[in-house]
């Protein structure tokens, strides 16, 4: 399983399987809405509020 790190804190998230590019997702450990930009290696970016 890949794992790339939040944005906004840092912490580090494994990425789960299903999960796709331009898909938003919560931080685990902060709740910062952020979207997977790339698969591999993956890398998120912070996504703002949820429309």
């Amino acid at each position: 399983m890949a794992v790339s790190e939040c944005p906004e804190c840092t912490f580090h998230i494994q990425l789960e399987e299903g999960v796709e590019v331009g898909q938003v997702i919560n931080c685990p450990d902060c709740g910062a809405l952020i979207k997977l930009v790339r698969e591999f290696p993956p890398v998120f970016e912070l996504a703002g509020e949820k429309e």
